[in-house]
């Protein structure tokens, strides 16, 4: 029990010690159908930026299939309704790239997904220990969308003072520009395949309802050659208050780009699973 309550205390002391962190919220009701066979559904919500701006709603459907007892196949289907926050991008001159010109910054802007997912997990035991390797593959469709872009040119030299232009100017980023634009910019559709690969240790502790783990996940991007665009830390702990009632807190640390997340971040998960 004192290596729950430590565990609890560094979950809930992250938030204070990181640059950035989110909560992750998910609720997830389980049916079995037979012994081998069963269906799920779940809800998640998200909000980052320390917590002030909600980032994601997601709607899944999903079932499962378990032929023998250390393997298990997975498949479903996420709707994903998913915030973009304003992105800024530096514009140089076209004939010399080392000539900065500008900036063009995207205003942010919700955009709905859709996500396929089909996964393969093997677990074996070892004592009290438990571990899994899960492999998944994931495709993402994001819709077409539209946002607004401001362009700003025009830079200011760094010796004119600003006070002593006499036409219209416009701060950005610390610095001054003669011309400020803005138009409406169009989000192409985008397709994403991903191969997700999870490595993934329980320890079942003796007459405790608590079950610790931790997991390592990477994702490798299949449209680039496999190559690696995020990681995944994740220490929580599973609560098994009843046969049927399921609570799952854990500290994920992301990091790297991807169709989910485009940055560092400490996140605080709570997931809640009804069996039945």
């Amino acid at each position: 029990m004192k290596q729950l309550l430590l565990l609890l205390f560094a979950l809930t002391a992250t938030p204070a010690l990181a640059d950035d962190f989110g909560l992750w919220t998910s609720a997830e009701v389980q049916k079995d159908i037979t012994k081998t066979f069963s269906i799920d559904g779940g809800f998640g919500f998200r909000a980052e930026d320390k917590l002030r701006q909600a980032s994601r709603w997601d709607f899944s459907l999903g079932m499962t299939y378990k032929p023998v007892k250390f393997l298990s196949m997975s498949a479903g289907y996420t709707f994903i309704h998913d915030y973009t926050p304003t992105e800024a991008e530096e514009k140089y001159d076209d004939e010399d790239p080392t000539d900065f010109n500008g900036y063009n910054i995207d205003h942010a802007y919700w955009r709905n997904k859709h996500r396929a997912v089909f996964s393969i997990t093997g677990k074996v035991d070892c004592g009290r220990f438990t571990f899994s390797l899960r492999e998944r593959y994931q495709y993402t469709h994001s819709m077409k969308d539209k946002t607004l872009r401001d362009r700003y040119r025009g830079l200011l030299p760094e010796t004119m003072d600003p006070s002593a232009y006499t036409g219209d100017l416009y701060e950005y980023n610390g610095q001054y520009f003669t011309r400020l634009t803005t138009e409406e910019q169009t989000k192409k559709v985008k397709d994403r395949h991903y191969l997700r690969s999870r490595v993934q240790v329980e320890y079942n502790i003796r007459h405790c309802k608590w079950t610790p783990y931790a997991s390592y996940e990477f994702s490798n991007n299949l449209s680039e050659q496999l190559k690696l665009d995020k990681m995944r830390l994740t220490v929580g702990a599973e609560w098994k208050i009843t046969k049927q009632h399921r609570l799952d807190l854990a500290y994920v640390y992301d990091n790297g780009q991807d169709d989910d997340t485009n940055s560092d971040i400490h996140a605080i998960s709570v997931g809640y699973k009804f069996k039945f």
